[in-house]
């Protein structure tokens, strides 16, 4: 019997010969049965391809770059609307008094008096049914940070200062919510994109609400926290010790890792779905994606917020919103207010304001009832609106996707006989297409990631990192090009004797297949980004195989009707999906220039991109098996890599950073003045040094400037002591590798203060086989402390944190078990901080443990020493240094 399929092709020949063009004469020895082959030209299709895709992603660029039109003050405000003018006015003040370090002057006095000054005023102008209550938190405490950048450590703070204040109507309610900020910054930065952009933001709010009439059925807290950087130090002290703690039901977190751009919802819940809702229903430009929400909680960003701490410590349900364009300037000298474009305030103002008076009218902050539970799928279309479900309705959905994919499979494979296959079944054909696609894939990343680490060792290294488009002609063109030469030779030596159309029909229903398989397992996984697979399966589905069917049954008879289909089908999971890739590479990109010299940057680049392309191109790619002269496409696009690689090689659009001030995507540096002291159980001195110590930030390490003077006389550093001897402010050591560091040795002293000491006033059996020693700790107002037990030896208790004390994980650079902790002081405290262990020993031994006490300078007039200064003056203009001094002091006990 003739398949109906067949009988269609047959019917269309004439008409298929007189607009498909001819096929080359190997094409037509093929598949002799057939004498009208559908060949289309390969650079119409994949131009067409290409181009829609290229041009899907230039419309993300351009509205990513698109903003409201800010709001001046004079122009007549009404009660309720957010100004631009009056935020950046705070943004400036604030961020003109230079980097807001924990424990500095600028932080916990000039910033913190600033956000009282104008809160205080603000409270002058109360609206006569608000009531405002402003509160100067001074915090300490101690806590355990687990996975924090793939890492474990306790964090202990003391003096940290919190401006709160608590909005309510004169008839206060028992419930809250909290929107929080930090106003301080690393040592580096004046932090306009990270964070004081969201606490100009915050008091522009609080003046909204403080003189509107608008009735508030729940309080508003806002928290102005002064030591985020410090490892989240101050959100804990507040979420664990506040008198106003206990009110909270939920906490918007806002904060950043860039600097402006489109403000993105990226953590959601834990469950309380009725949030999402909330702002979706709400903000006029909403922003997000629960596939960027589990991108994150993969660990893969070096980075965290304070929104774990209110998760964790609190166990509070909330949103966490931040900034993410421009990494390049994170944490970095160029993070100042000129680099935020117009607009970004006001956007984000009005989403917060927006949402702000969402919550505080909402009932569901009180009792979200049967949304206390569930999880929620979300999505934003181009800003515009965002679509979100429940996580149930996502799951039926996708399984009733999964049910419609296969019967469709069953229902084509009906239509054909063997005899129409030459002698193979549909299914059978259906299974292999998929086999040979997934073995592209595979090859694919394969040889580009093998690629890019080619790039890495020839000295060509993220030359993509300032010039993006370079992912473009030496990751994508290859990328493409390897799917295109894998497709062609399936098709040549696999499936020969096949007709055209009906190989595509297969490569069709195979990638549907793939995809819905893809649906079911990250639905069975409990993974809510099923939704972007089963997208990719329905819309193809139900556009090529009814609704252009229904409206004109040959549609592929025609160059023009068959890229129309093609392109439909695949539009709105293309838009979304391209929409995620675009905020995916705006993140990660910028990421690898701090990603640490553990795996090359390139590699990752490429396979990330490959697989992508193997994703997008999936359906698209069918097009190969009704294309003539593909050969000769695969050329031209060798020709474009080959140009292209001439390029990136000899001319400086291959250069990977830039000091441009228009645009800064510069190479951090991160250097020490460091001086080391060992003493032994005694306290006599036995070893001691000092000089420059380079810990390299990215993977090309110092190789861009082999001939500075400072780096020329550098020793690779040899692991001395615990903690391979360096004073490491978090334990990180995975990531930023101590035996690639480089070591500059000149005795010269810093000559700073407050000195480092530790010092041992108890020392007593607490149990027959436990030894508890008491130490009195000072020094600068950042220090961390190693602990290194001896062999025999079991660090069993202490009182720095309640619970088991937890080793950091061991790195390949060393197997000893090491204890970290983190300390830091904001206002300068009364007495020494001071703390005991608690060991066992299970042998005799003359040392009990090590103990390296290290201090680090990050501000004020010592943090930079003639030393750094002439290192820093002799890098060039496209490096941003991150630096300070800091001294290690080994004892032993």
């Amino acid at each position: 019997m003739e398949s109906s399929t067949r009988r269609r092709y047959t019917k269309g020949q004439s008409k298929g010969n007189e607009t498909l063009g001819d096929c080359s004469e190997d094409e037509a020895a093929e598949d002799k049965q057939n004498t009208s082959l559908s060949c289309f030209n390969s650079y119409v299709v994949f131009f067409v391809y290409v181009g829609s895709a290229g041009l899907i992603y230039l419309s993300m660029y351009l509205l990513f770059h698109s903003f409201p039109t800010p709001i001046k003050e004079e122009t007549g405000l009404s009660g309720n609307q957010f100004c631009e003018e009056r935020a950046r006015y705070h943004l400036e003040n604030i961020t003109k008094f230079g980097p807001r370090v924990a424990g500095s002057y600028a932080n916990e006095v000039q910033a913190k008096d600033y956000l009282l000054m104008e809160v205080q005023r603000m409270e002058q102008q109360l609206h006569a049914s608000k009531r405002m209550e402003i509160d100067l938190q001074i915090t300490s405490g101690s806590f355990q940070l687990v996975d924090f950048i793939q890492t474990t450590f306790f964090s202990v703070y003391r003096n940290m200062q919190n401006v709160v204040v608590k909005i309510t109507e004169q008839k206060e309610s028992e419930d809250s919510f909290l929107i929080n900020c930090h106003y301080d910054s690393v040592s580096s930065s004046p932090g306009a994109g990270d964070n004081a952009v969201s606490c100009s933001v915050m008091l522009e709010i609080i003046r909204i609400i403080s003189m509107s009439s608008i009735k508030l059925k729940h309080n508003v807290i806002f928290l102005f926290n002064g030591a985020e950087e410090n490892m989240l130090q101050a959100s804990h002290g507040f979420i664990t010790q506040h008198k106003w703690a206990k009110s909270i039901k939920t906490v918007i977190n806002l904060d950043s890792a860039g600097a402006g751009g489109w403000e993105v919802v990226f953590q959601t819940g834990p469950e309380h779905p009725w949030l999402v809702a909330a702002y979706a229903d709400s903000v006029p430009h909403p922003f997000g994606s629960v596939i960027g929400q589990e991108f994150f909680e993969l660990g893969l960003i070096p980075s965290d917020t304070d929104f774990r701490i209110f998760r964790d410590f609190g166990k509070i349900p909330g949103l966490d919103i931040a900034h993410i364009a421009n990494g390049y300037i994170y944490h970095t000298m160029y993070d100042q207010p000129k680099y935020i474009p117009a607009g970004c305030l006001q956007r984000a103002g009005d989403n917060l304001l927006a949402l702000t008076l969402k919550l505080a009218t909402n009932p569901k902050l009180a009792d979200p009832g049967l949304d206390r539970h569930g999880s929620v799928i979300f999505i934003d279309f181009l800003g515009f609106f965002m679509i979100h479900y429940p996580m149930r309705i996502g799951m039926i959905l996708n399984y009733l996707t999964v049910v419609l994919c296969f019967l469709h499979i069953y229902k084509r494979s009906g239509r054909y006989t063997t005899k129409d296959l030459s002698g193979w079944s549909y299914v059978l054909l259906v299974l292999c297409f998929v086999l040979t696609s997934v073995l592209t894939w595979v090859l694919c990343t394969f040889l580009l990631a093998s690629f890019g680490l080619m790039m890495s060792a020839c000295g060509w290294a993220m030359c993509w990192f300032t010039h993006n488009i370079n992912i473009f002609f030496i990751f994508i063109i290859p990328s493409l090009a390897v799917v295109l030469r894998t497709q062609q030779y399936f098709r040549v030596y696999f499936w020969k004797k096949i007709h055209p159309c009906v190989k595509e029909e297969i490569h069709f229903d195979a990638s549907l297949l793939i995809w819905s398989i893809f649906t079911f397992t990250l639905t069975i996984c409990g993974l809510a980004s099923a939704f972007m697979p089963m997208l990719w399966t329905l819309f193809p589905l139900v556009i090529r195989t009814y609704v252009a069917y229904y409206i004109n049954p040959d549609w592929k008879s025609s160059l023009s009707s068959y890229l129309l289909v093609s392109l439909s089908s695949i539009a709105v999971p293309a838009v979304l999906m391209m929409e995620v890739i675009f905020g995916i590479f705006s993140l990660i990109v910028p990421i690898m220039g701090r990603s640490g010299t553990e795996m090359p940057p390139d590699v990752a680049i490429a396979a990330i991109t490959s697989l992508l392309v193997c994703l997008y191109s999936q359906y698209l790619i069918g097009a190969t098996y009704m294309c003539h002269n593909v050969n000769s496409f695969l050329v031209f696009l060798a020709s474009c890599f080959t140009v292209s690689m001439f390029v990136v090689i000899f001319t400086p659009l291959g250069l990977p950073f830039s000091g441009n001030p228009d645009g800064p995507s510069p190479k951090r540096v991160l250097s020490f003045h460091m001086q080391r002291k060992f003493y032994n159980k005694t306290g006599h001195i036995t070893k001691e040094d000092s000089g420059l110590w380079n810990l390299h930030y990215d993977y090309l390490g110092s190789d861009l400037y082999l001939d500075n003077e400072f780096i020329k006389n550098s020793q690779l550093k040899i692991c001395d002591g615990p903690n391979c001897g360096l004073p490491y402010l978090i334990p990180i050591s995975h990531m930023l590798d101590p035996r690639q560091s480089l070591y500059y040795m000149n005795l010269e002293d810093p000559g700073v203060t407050p000195l480092v000491r530790l010092k041992l006033i108890g020392r007593k059996a607490v149990l027959p086989d436990v030894e508890r020693l008491t130490f009195q700790a000072s020094g600068p107002d950042h220090m961390t402390m190693y602990v290194a037990p001896q062999s025999g030896v079991q660090l069993v208790a202490w009182s720095i944190n309640r619970g088991h004390p937890a080793p950091v994980s061991k790195t390949k650079a060393s197997n000893e078990t090491l204890y970290f902790v983190y300390y830091s002081h904001g206002l300068l405290p009364d007495t020494p901080w001071e703390f005991y262990l608690d060991f066992k020993l299970t042998e005799r031994t003359d040392v009990v443990t090590e103990i390296a006490m290290c201090g680090h300078y990050l501000h004020g007039d010592q943090h930079i020493t003639p030393l750094l200064q002439r290192f820093i003056n002799s890098l060039p203009d496209w490096t941003v240094p991150n630096a300070w001094v800091v001294t290690y002091n080994l004892y032993q006990y």
